[in-house]
């Protein structure tokens, strides 16, 4: 029996999302910047939820406190449980499942990265076999493969600490924990130096890009060279704002107290994973037709 002829239109529409969905779910990257804006999100959900909750807590305690007060005598004190209402009940329950469900999600994607070192290895074996021609390129690259190297070791090395996989003397008690938190700021600080080369190297082609400007070769050429020199003006600024969004929250995690607000971590995450998964989503409709 065939939907009503209304109908087809919206069904039409909900089978293609549903296609493109599992198109970008179906690839490892598609699934990380998925998986990355959604826990962000949720930071940026549970920090604004968060501030609320203890408002409306605060309101209620303040509101049977001043009742209270009126039906006791001098020096009584009144000690008392009561069930909070249904509305706060129900927004402490969101809010501490919203935060359970972004930590799920965040430690997920910290395991999927343990062999990471795997794709640096061949990272640095493509670079070996076909360096970049451009000299400052293929030193910035060599940089990154070295401080991605260095950055992975020690997440991989904390993480599996803190899941009481590594046992050894060193990793157990105070001493371990101390190691452990050692671990993760330097791995940040590692991550953060790749960040900052990413900066140098986008930097460098830009300045690039307008000597060639200034020489007048980007008004010459065949049609395919400017689809491809415009692709790749698309895929600087998508790195520019990635990279400016992931900057503030490598020196946050690099530092032992840190300096940003969970609010801060959530929108600045939202948006450098947003961005990734936007490219991902655009790249499932020459997929789906």
């Amino acid at each position: 029996m065939s939907p009503p002829t209304n109908l087809r239109p919206l069904l039409r529409k909900t089978d293609i999302l549903l296609l493109r969905l599992n198109a970008l779910l179906s690839t490892p990257s598609g699934i990380d910047r998925t998986l990355c804006t959604l826990s962000y999100t949720l930071t940026l959900l549970h920090a604004r939820l968060s501030p609320l909750l203890t408002h409306r807590l605060a309101a209620l305690a303040a509101s049977i406190a001043s009742k209270a007060s009126d039906a006791l005598l001098p020096g009584e004190t009144l000690i008392a449980t009561l069930p909070a209402p249904a509305s706060i009940r129900a927004l402490s329950r969101t809010t501490a499942s919203i935060k359970a469900l972004a930590g799920l999600i965040a430690d997920f994607r910290i395991f999927v990265r343990l062999w990471g070192l795997l794709g640096i290895y061949a990272w640095a074996r493509s670079t070996w076999a076909s360096p970049p021609a451009d000299a400052v390129l293929r030193r910035i690259t060599w940089a990154q493969v070295a401080v991605n190297a260095a950055y992975q070791f020690l997440e991989n090395g904390a993480y599996l600490a803190s899941k009481g996989v590594l046992v050894s003397e060193g990793w157990v008690g105070e001493k371990g924990d101390r190691r452990q938190a050692r671990w993760w700021v330097w791995s940040s600080r590692f991550w953060a130096a790749h960040v900052g080369l990413e900066f140098l190297r986008l930097g460098y082609l830009w300045r690039k890009e307008r000597r060639m400007e200034e020489k007048g070769v980007d008004g010459e050429g065949e049609k395919e060279d400017k689809i491809v020199r415009e692709a790749e003006r698309e895929l600087w600024w998508r790195d520019l704002v990635s990279n400016a969004a992931y900057g503030p929250l490598t020196v946050h995690w690099s530092l032992e107290e840190g300096c940003l607000s969970e609010s801060w971590v959530g929108l600045l995450g939202m948006v450098a994973g947003g961005v990734g998964l936007r490219e991902r989503w655009k790249a499932t409709a020459a997929i789906v037709q």
